[in-house]
Parts: C-alpha cells; structure tokens; sequence
C-alpha cells in the first residue's frame, strides 16, 4: 500500500508551460538569438523584462511592516479599494447602488479561481471550461473534487459559440442543479480571442434564462488580461456593467490579477470580488472566501497588497501607470498585426484572434512541431493539437520573422 491518499495518486503536473519556459530560458542564456515564445510575461522590444516605471517609484514607499509585516486574511484597506477602483472604474459607484460588492485578497489570479471552485460546487460536481483553455483550470478542478466538462468555443465562422455554451449549461443544469461557468475573457489564454460587447449581451441573457427558475449560477470571470484589450479600458468595464441586470440567485466572481496588469508575476498577488443582488449571498461569499484563504495559505502577499494599493490609491501613480498602460498595448497591437499578417501569408491556421498576450496554431503533431522549431532555436508551448505563441515575450521583429519559420516546421513534420 503507497502512502499517498487515493485522490493524490495519479496527480501529476500535467500544464508543460512552465517546463517548455525553463527549457527555453537556458537555452536563450546560451545564445541571445533564441527565440523564447513560451511564458505569458510582458518583455520590451529590447526583449527584456518589462518593469512599468509606476512599480519601481511605488515600491520605494512600501517598506518596513508594509512590505514584510503580517497583513489580515481578507486583505488591507488600501488594496481593496484600490483594486475595485480600478476594476470597475467609472462604474464603481453605479455598480455597488445596484449590487453588493466585495473584494479579498488572494495570491494572484489562480488563489481566486481555487477558492471559487472549491467553494460553490459539490465535490464530483462539474465546472463547465472552454475547449481551450490554461491548463491549469482542470487541476484545480481535481484538486478541489470536481469535474469538468467543456463547451465549444467557437462557431466555425469564427465567433463566440454562445449556442454550445447554452447546451452544456442546460445539461449541467439538469444533471447537478447549479452551474458554474467560466470565461476568459478579452485576451483570451491560449487563443487572444476576445468577446463582443454583443456576445456579453447574449452570454447575460443565457445566464438569466438559465437561472430564472431559482438555479444557482455561478459565473467565474477570469479577467486576468482585461487590461490588454486593444479597445482600451472604457470598453471592457461596459461588458463588465452588465452583470448589474443578472438574477438574485446569480453570483459573479470576477478574478483579479495584479500580477498581470502590473508585470508583478512572482509577487502573487490579485483578487476575488464577489458581485451579486443579495445580502444572504455576498455574506456567504465573504465568509467562506476568507476561510478558505485562513486554511489554504493565511493572505496574500502584504508587499504585493500594499504595493498595489499605493499605485492604485495614488493619483500620481494611477496617471503614471494609465499612460504606460497605453503604450503597452500600443506595442502589442504592432505585434499581434506584424505577426497575424505573416501567418496569413504563409496559410498557418490560427484561431481567432483579437489582442492580447496570445495567439494559438493548429497543429495535430503538435510535439514535432515544437521539437522541430527548438532545433531551430525557437521555443513555442504545445498544448496537444496545438501551439501557443506567446506574443508578449517576444519583438515586433521575431513576431514578423516567426510566421516563416512556422511555416518550415509545418512543411518538415508533414513530410516526415
């Protein structure tokens, strides 16, 4: 008898991101020609890690017991009203008239999506997840006692497939009596897909459909990339106005990182806010969220917090950051044209894509691919029947060079 509990036995990290990025980060150490399309991070055109210039002025104001000193579990002041500030922007005021709102800290966006998932299902319940997605989603689904089941992401026009999405959820509906659904959305990971204001619209109109009866319906909106969208802030908080006309018996959880929207990756740092018509249900959500993070990992981060809340709170900063923010997508938006441009010159077959940090091939030898291409010197992450080429790591220059080297790849495992 192993002395692992059954439920640990076959638990094996099965996300390659991390792997492929280490593999790629020595072999660039050994020749600066390498080109690293692996790990989702922000770098410069000099291909350098990106640093905003807002985080190395603020965190010169975040020292002693504010950087090292024990912070309480649902987060500090600052932080919490920094964070729903910038999150619903002009409509924060709008936003908490109609609905109760409230905020914890949690230790990026992936401590969010954990206590959501294992908080709001049963264990052996289903959460339903797009058919591509970040790996990473079905492990804190195991990890939590859960299942999952998938919807079709896209029609074969290329839109957001609100049909199948309806389908699953019925069916979810019918076999548990509660539905928990999440999106990704804009900038989707892996794709760069990002939802129209009208496909939000219908996506609302499912959700209340769905709940009109009394069924429970959690939706788990995994915003980590939300300030990528190329259409700028204004345009992503109008999407997120409309959870203002859900059901009573909806709960949305909008999953915060602040290790995305600010470069600060390793500092884990990000949010859970829990937005909803009723007392009883953000009450539950409040307390439960904050044991959850009490028994998992006590708080987040109390650098990350206040570092956070001194950018967000600071208007100094806050403009600082805002500009910066703008001239990053700016630089992404060259990417993403430079490279979607080539690829459709030598007919490589992506999935839709709008902006953001990714875009993702088809491949069905996706492993060839990827050996092939790091022979070449490029490092890409296959994701079983696909690539994804991170566009936020690499420059302008390699995004219009990739393309080509793509296509060679695809011509070589074809023929081999």
């Amino acid at each position: 008898m192993g002395l692992l509990a059954k439920h640990s036995v076959v638990k094996h990290d099965s996300s390659t991101i991390l792997q492929k990025a280490a593999i790629a980060k020595e072999a660039k150490k050994k020749d600066p020609s390498v080109i690293n399309a692996t790990i989702g991070m922000l770098y410069g055109e000099d291909e350098k890690f990106y640093t905003f210039k807002c985080v190395t002025e603020a965190e010169k104001e975040v020292m002693g017991q504010e950087r090292y000193g024990y912070a309480n579990t649902i987060g500090t002041k600052s932080f919490l009203d920094g964070v729903e500030s910038w999150v619903f922007q002009d409509y924060e005021k709008e936003m908490k008239s109609v609905m109760h709102v409230k905020t914890l800290a949690t230790p990026g966006g992936s401590g969010a999506l954990s206590n959501s998932f294992s908080n709001y299902l049963n264990p052996g319940e289903k959460v339903l997840l797009p058919n591509y997605m970040w790996g990473n989603y079905m492990q804190v689904a195991y990890e939590n006692y859960l299942g999952y089941e998938t919807y079709d992401m896209f029609t074969k026009e290329g839109t957001f497939n609100t049909a199948d999405l309806k389908q699953k959820c019925l069916e979810l509906k019918k076999e548990q009596g509660r539905v928990m659904l999440v999106i990704n959305d804009p900038c989707h990971n892996p794709t760069g897909y990002s939802m129209t204001h009208e496909e939000w619209i219908m996506l609302v109109t499912i959700i209340n459909d769905l709940s009109r009866d009394g069924t429970p319906f959690i939706l788990v909106y995994d915003m980590a990339y939300i300030d990528y969208d190329k259409n700028g802030l204004e345009a992503s908080r109008d999407n997120i106005r409309l959870f203002e006309t859900f059901n009573d018996n909806v709960l949305t959880i909008l999953c915060f990182s602040g290790s995305k929207t600010l470069g600060l990756y390793g500092l884990r740092i990000g949010a859970m806010i829990g937005v909803t018509k009723t007392k009883e249900a953000i009450d539950d959500f409040v307390n439960s969220s904050q044991y959850s993070a009490r028994t998992k990992y006590s708080m987040a981060t109390t650098y990350g917090m206040n570092l956070i809340g001194t950018i967000f709170t600071n208007p100094t900063y806050k403009k600082m950051f805002l500009e910066e923010l703008a001239d990053v997508r700016e630089m992404l938006v060259k990417r993403s044209n430079a490279f979607i441009e080539e690829a459709k010159k030598y007919n490589i077959p992506t999935l839709p894509f709008k902006c953001g940090f990714f875009v993702t091939i088809l491949c069905e030898k996706d492993e060839a691919l990827y050996d092939y291409l790091a022979s070449k010197g490029v490092y890409v992450v296959p994701l079983g029947g696909s690539i994804r080429i991170t566009l936020a790591a690499i420059n302008e220059e390699n995004c219009k060079k990739l393309p080509k080297l793509i296509r060679e790849a695809f011509d070589y495992v074809n023929n081999n």
